[in-house]
């Protein structure tokens, strides 16, 4: 009896705490509902591709399409803003080096950014294909970056990253949840991202990868609309707002169109 009236209390007190932080800053939802996810879903922190975002593949088989659009963008890699520029909660993992990590953003926390997309279209056209793609950017780190160690704080989504421009010399790799990954040209991993993760680039060239959230497929049935519900609460907060703003990058490309054709989703 008394363990069932402690569990009530503490039920209740989730709720009235979800309820205060609607109305106060309703993206913080998400870190409780995060919390509730890591109880009831166990998962390695790196997951087969094609069993849980089984879309990967249409990128894939483009990826050299995508590699060509990116080679544009990074005509003017300076004017790309550096990942805490664009969100200042990541100055701790974005600028504790003299390296920069830039992020071109396609779409931001569910909200496609216009003025990039028409800067590399193809690119856009094969991601707006993929509906549970919520975040995506090309993810640009200097040489001899290091990311130090940090979680995601949000389980309802998976982490994919598709290698496009990756160092021919030394190491380039991350380690999540202590299984290392090395990127490789046209290669693709998914991975869990609210492990404890780490990126080192270990040489003298540049590292770039598609780098995408997607929704999770493998949550039960009940949490799945509630998942992109609190996802959603995003929309609301100010951060957001600021992120939205600071995403938009500022750079010339050549209007001449890629004569690459895209490979079709089957």
């Amino acid at each position: 009896m008394i363990i069932l009236q402690i569990l009530g209390v503490i039920l209740l007190a989730f709720i009235l705490l979800n309820v205060i932080l609607y109305f106060v800053e309703p993206s913080l939802i998400a870190v409780t509902f995060s919390l509730v996810l890591r109880v009831f879903k166990k998962n390695p922190p790196i997951v087969d591709l094609d069993e849980f975002f089984p879309d990967h593949q249409l990128l894939k088989d483009n990826w050299k399409v995508i590699q060509e659009e990116l080679f544009k963008v990074l005509k003017n890699e300076n004017n790309i803003p550096k990942f805490h520029e664009v969100d200042k909660i990541q100055r701790f993992v974005s600028d504790k080096d003299k390296s920069a990590w830039r992020v071109f953003m396609f779409k931001a926390y569910d909200n496609w950014q216009a003025a990039n997309c028409e800067k590399a279209p193809k690119t856009a056209a094969l991601l707006k294909q993929i509906p549970g793609i919520t975040t995506a950017m090309f993810s640009i780190i200097g040489p001899r970056k290091h990311i130090p160690p940090h979680n995601g704080f949000y389980k309802g989504v998976w982490r994919y990253h598709l290698g496009l421009v990756i160092p021919k010399e030394g190491e380039c790799y991350i380690i999540d949840g202590g299984q290392r990954y090395d990127w490789k040209e046209g290669e693709d991993v998914l991975f869990d991202d609210t492990f404890q993760h780490a990126v080192w680039n270990k040489t003298n060239e540049t590292r770039v990868v598609l780098f995408c959230d997607v929704f999770r497929n493998d949550l039960p049935k009940a949490f799945q609309p509630i998942n992109r519900w609190v996802y959603g609460l995003r929309e609301r907060s100010n951060r957001l707002k600021n992120v939205l703003k600071n995403a938009e990058v500022q750079v010339d490309l050549d209007p001449e169109e890629i004569e690459k054709p895209l490979v079709k989703q089957a």
